[in-house]
């Protein structure tokens, strides 16, 4: 027999499960709320194309490094709760995910020989594809932060969401650790023998 459906007032009786990872490469567009900018890139080849982005690139929030693309998110959180009898009850939780990407793009007008153009299009594309696992990682992650308040209490729920917040931005960081071989890379085309 099916468990009843749980009702708005009741916690679930067991912790808040991500979904898997979805097998495609997920992009910015399908996650919600994310909001994507793009900065102009100048060069005439591959090495310009490096020197310009070394030069011009958004920076880490923290280490300060120029960074080809990067992406940060937040979520906010809020509660209700019902006050009966001096006694205080949480009824429900909400989570708001938000993002931001930031991504390289050619200047309007600019021109490349068609292998190099190639080989941007599939660094940028990579690029994209690295930070649209990171948010989508956190994004369908956010319901363990509303679990985590629903397991709390009317004065604890603040601590409860932040832990869950900071949690998941360590998981992420340890999940997406920048290895040297596995970022994208703007490579030289090869040239035909």
């Amino acid at each position: 027999m099916d468990a009843p459906p749980v009702n708005r007032d009741e916690v679930p009786a067991v912790p808040y499960k991500a979904p898997p990872v979805p097998t495609g490469a997920r992009k910015l567009p399908s996650i919600p709320d994310v909001t994507v900018s793009y900065y102009d890139v100048v060069g005439k080849n591959v090495r310009e194309l490096h020197d310009w982005l070394d030069k011009h690139g958004p920076r880490d929030p923290q280490t300060h490094k120029v960074l080809p693309a990067t992406s940060s998110w937040s979520i906010g959180s809020a509660a209700k709760f019902t006050k009966t009898g001096g006694q205080c009850r949480l009824t429900g939780a909400a989570v708001k995910f938000t993002a931001t990407a930031q991504l390289p793009r050619l200047v309007v007008g600019q021109k490349l020989l068609p292998e190099v153009l190639a080989s941007w299009n599939s660094y940028v594309a990579a690029l994209e594809d690295r930070q649209a696992a990171q948010l989508a990682f956190v994004h369908d992650r956010v319901g363990e932060v509303q679990s985590a308040i629903m397991h709390s209490s009317c004065t604890g729920w603040q601590k409860a969401a932040s832990a869950a917040i900071d949690r998941l931005g360590q998981e992420q960081s340890n999940a997406f650790q920048a290895d040297p071989k596995t970022l994208p890379k703007l490579l030289e085309p090869q040239k035909g023998n």
